[in-house]
């Protein structure tokens, strides 16, 4: 169970920041609950008597009042929480992230977690240690592993992920296990759908869909699907796309996503003049020369739309095309023309976005 709270916002002077550095909690050894509230003790006794799994609900009420022994408001800055099987007994555990900050401060400057561990006798806080003490935001919690994430900026208003952190069960503790940064998680995730494509792994290809799909988004019109979608008020369900995928990726357009991304996944890009990141690569096809590019904005202004509901980490755009006399290379709008121009094929298009750590296929080919 995942229960998210909006990510906390805000600016505070380095003083602040600071000073709330110095008030974070540097408990070393695990502390239990000496006398247990009544939710906590309903929570122990469903568990002990080995009666159905105790209610999320009262599993979490029963770890914040643990908490409030060692840090009584923690709620004062925000707070957010996990409840999941941490170490492998079949029985709930919780896992608290909350803002920290000095006694006169109205938002955080940092954010700690904890894990609170079901037992018998009561839940039972884990020390905090081997954990960032800057700013961590929670994930998931998924087959026995804590996952979280790292921002940039704890107080940014819109703050993105910097790194992502794996952490499991080792008999005494949760330690961490893996950590991925952002580049090396998009890199990973890119090349695990290049994979997809090159398989034509229906399934894998449209998990990296949200859907429903507005009929708009998508280049499906006049087809099966485009038709079905008309019928159900201009909007893709996962089952449509299932029974109609080659409305949604024509064999040329699967097969030039498949070669795009095989191609592309190899390529180290570099900064640019427009703030992001762009890699070329090329390669002789005969007379003709076969480019590539892949581009990566890490500020994009998706993110910023007015509605957008979710932290856009990255824009990612792959294209390519064939051609004779044509150079993978164009930093300006002209040497794009030009390549175009020149290029006797321009294979479709894709964008993706990277939310939550996962690629999204936001726009096949340029659509919308």
């Amino acid at each position: 169970m995942h229960l998210r709270y909006s990510r906390i916002t805000g600016a505070l002077a380095l003083g602040l920041a600071l000073g709330a550095c110095q008030s974070g909690d540097k408990a070393a050894t695990a502390e239990s609950s000496a006398a247990q509230t009544p939710a906590a003790a309903a929570a122990s006794a469903d568990q002990a008597k080995g009666a159905a799994p105790a209610d999320p609900k009262r599993t979490a009420e029963a770890a914040f009042a643990a908490l409030r022994k060692r840090v009584p408001d923690f709620e004062r800055l925000g707070y957010e929480h996990l409840v999941g099987d941490l170490d492998g007994d079949g029985i709930d555990d919780v896992v608290v992230a909350y803002g920290e900050g000095t006694a006169d401060a109205q938002m955080a400057t940092l954010k700690k977690w904890t894990a609170v561990m079901s037992r018998a006798g009561g839940p039972q806080l884990l020390a905090q240690a081997d954990t960032p003490d800057d700013c961590v935001y929670l994930d998931r919690i998924e087959q026995g592993k804590l996952y979280l994430q790292v921002p940039d900026i704890c107080t940014a208003a819109r703050p993105k992920t910097r790194e992502y952190l794996t952490y499991a069960w080792n008999g005494k503790t949760l330690a961490k296990v893996a950590g991925e940064t952002a580049d090396a998680r998009l890199r990973q995730r890119l090349g695990a759908l290049a994979d997809a494509f090159a398989r034509k792994d229906k399934q894998a290809i449209l998990r990296a869909f949200k859907f429903p799909i507005p009929l708009g988004q998508v280049p499906v019109q006049g087809t099966p699907l485009g038709d079905e979608a008309e019928r159900n008020q201009d909007r893709i369900d996962l089952a449509m796309a299932e029974r109609h995928f080659d409305s949604l990726f024509p064999a040329q357009r699967l097969a030039d996503y498949a070669l795009l991304l095989g191609q592309v996944r190899a390529l180290e890009p570099k900064p640019d003049q427009e703030g992001g990141e762009t890699a070329y690569g090329q390669r002789p096809q005969g007379a003709e020369t076969e480019w590539f590019e892949l581009r990566i904005d890490w500020d994009p202004d998706e993110d910023r739309d007015e509605g957008n509901e979710e932290l856009i980490q990255a824009r990612i755009e792959v294209s390519g095309g064939i051609g004779k006399d044509v150079k993978a290379e164009a930093n300006t709008l002209g040497e794009v023309l030009d390549r175009e121009k020149a290029s006797r094929r321009v294979y479709e298009e894709m964008r993706l976005f990277l939310i939550d750590g996962e690629l999204r296929i936001q726009l096949p080919n340029g659509a919308g």
